[in-house]
C-alpha cells in the first residue's frame, strides 16, 4: 500500500520560501517532502555563528519551525493558516561551521492541533537539537 502523496508540492514550497520576507536570509532548501514530513537543509554561512564557530541556537530553532511547517502544509495544504503554538528545543552538541539539516515528522494531527518531532543533525547524520512542536490550524484565511 502506498502513502498519500502531500498536500503540496515541492515547487509550492520553493515559490513559498521566495515570496516570504521571513524566510529569506537562510537559503534554506526542501530536500525531501512526503505526507507529514520533511527534511530541508540551511547550508552554513559565518554570520549564523557564536564565538567558536557554533551555528546559533536561533539558526536551529528556525530549522525545527520551517521544517515542521512545511510537514503541516504537507498534511493540510498551503489553504489554512497554520501557527506554532509551542516550539521546546533541547540542544544536545553544537554545529560548528556546518550546515543543518532538520527532518520533522508529524505525531498527531486533530482538527485545531498538529503535533510532531524535529531534529536538527549534521549531514552524516550527527545529532545537534530535538524539538517538539505544536502548530495552531486557524481560520482559513
Amino acid at each position: 500500500m502506498t502513502s498519500p502523496a502531500p498536500a503540496v508540492t515541492l515547487a509550492n514550497l520553493e515559490t513559498l520560501i521566495a515570496r516570504e520576507p521571513f524566510m529569506q536570509g537562510y537559503d534554506l532548501k526542501v530536500l525531501e517532502l512526503v505526507r507529514g514530513g520533511a527534511t530541508i537543509e540551511i547550508p552554513y554561512n559565518p554570520r549564523f555563528d557564536r564565538p567558536g564557530g557554533v551555528v546559533s541556537g536561533p539558526v536551529l530553532m528556525t530549522a525545527a519551525d520551517a521544517a515542521f511547517w512545511f510537514a503541516v502544509m504537507s498534511e493540510i495544504g498551503m489553504e489554512t493558516m497554520a501557527v506554532t503554538s509551542e516550539l521546546n528545543n533541547a540542544f544536545l552538541r553544537p554545529a560548528v561551521r556546518e550546515p543543518v539539516i532538520c527532518k520533522a515528522q508529524i505525531l498527531k494531527s486533530g482538527k485545531k492541533l498538529i503535533y510532531g518531532t524535529a531534529e536538527c543533525m549534521s549531514t552524516s547524520g550527527r545529532l545537534f537539537s530535538h524539538h517538539t512542536v505544536t502548530y495552531a490550524c486557524m481560520d482559513k484565511v
